[in-house]
């Protein structure tokens, strides 16, 4: 018996001994890594390819898009009738107290009536070999109404202009506008600004009484710390004076003139798109904005997909633990 339990031990302390060996020889294991396998990367390739086809057809229209909102109303083929922005007061026409107000200095204690700014746009086809000719009629129609060309651009056998005209005039200029050729595209536009010209009439009645206020401190100032400070006073006072004085300006001139964005072109010829020249700073910017593009056509189709993902991730753990159960 004793014989058998040291024949016993000795094969236990060989067994330790070689398995030390081996394990020297064999040298540290490395740390795992995990690979991922190349079907879960094709799948992961396969879900973001399907969101992003899916988002670019969600962009484009083609998946929940709202058809009524994506409408516009900038104006129809041959009509002549007027839109209205969004936003925006309908355009009416010129008031005989509008006519007066229009070019003229506020009176002190006299109320404001209604500013509104006038916008319009409209396109015209003309005859063949008529285009030298209409375009000098529609230059001829601005300053018969009062107004001028603020800018002007031409192509072969057609043009646009800009027209500046009081805005007393502005339907009568369209009017005659209209008689140059048959009327492709027409809109106006009115914006009423009486809110803000009101707002910045009393913000410029406060900054001038603060202004007289001031002069009368600084005359009265005795050290030379109080001086700087009136004067750091006034100086803010006057630039806020004069920057409202500037919008009071601005509001003024875009009330008192119309603006008329005229384009005309010859039977034939296509509307014409301004030649953008390639540039390394247009380029960059595309780039980026196509980027973005794709980046935001994957996230649409994401959104799209996801519920399905889950939902069949869902069914094949069911499937999967019904499976095992049945083998077990």
């Amino acid at each position: 018996m004793a014989t058998t339990i040291d024949y016993l031990n000795a094969v236990h302390g060989d067994l330790l001994d070689a398995a030390k060996r081996e394990g020297s020889l064999a040298g540290p294991r490395p740390p795992s890594r995990w690979v991922p396998s190349t079907g879960l990367v094709a799948a992961v390739v396969g879900v973001l390819l399907s969101a992003g086809l899916i988002g670019l057809i969600a962009r484009s229209g083609g998946i929940g898009s709202d058809a009524a909102g994506e409408t516009g109303s900038t104006g129809g083929t041959g009509a002549t009738g007027a839109t209205e922005e969004a936003g925006q007061a309908p355009a009416h026409a010129p008031t005989p107290a509008d006519d007066a107000l229009r070019g003229t200095a506020e009176v002190p204690g006299s109320p404001v009536l209604s500013r509104v700014i006038r916008t319009g746009e409209i396109a015209i086809v003309i005859p063949r070999d008529a285009f030298d000719e209409r375009f000098g009629e529609a230059v001829d129609v601005a300053e018969a109404q009062g107004g001028f060309v603020a800018d002007s651009r031409s192509r072969e056998r057609s043009g646009s202009l800009t027209l500046r005209v009081p805005a007393e005039n502005f339907d009568e200029t369209l009017h005659a506008l209209r008689e140059l050729g048959t009327v492709e595209v027409e809109s106006v536009h009115g914006k009423d600004v009486t809110a803000d010209y009101v707002d910045l009439h009393a913000r410029l009645r406060i900054a001038r009484a603060r202004r007289d206020v001031l002069l009368g401190l600084q005359a009265e100032a005795s050290t030379i710390e109080q001086t700087i400070r009136v004067q750091n006073a006034l100086d803010a006072t006057q630039f806020e004076i004069e920057t409202l004085q500037g919008q009071l300006r601005l509001l003024d001139d875009r009330t008192s003139l119309a603006t008329i964005d005229f384009d005309l072109r010859e039977q034939g010829v296509e509307p014409g798109s301004e030649v953008e020249t390639p540039s390394i700073p247009n380029a960059f910017e595309r780039a980026a904005a196509g980027f973005v593009g794709v980046i935001a056509a994957i996230v649409i189709g994401l959104g799209y997909l996801l519920p399905l993902i889950v939902l069949g991730l869902v069914v094949w753990f069911v499937v999967i633990r019904v499976h095992r159960r049945r083998a077990a």
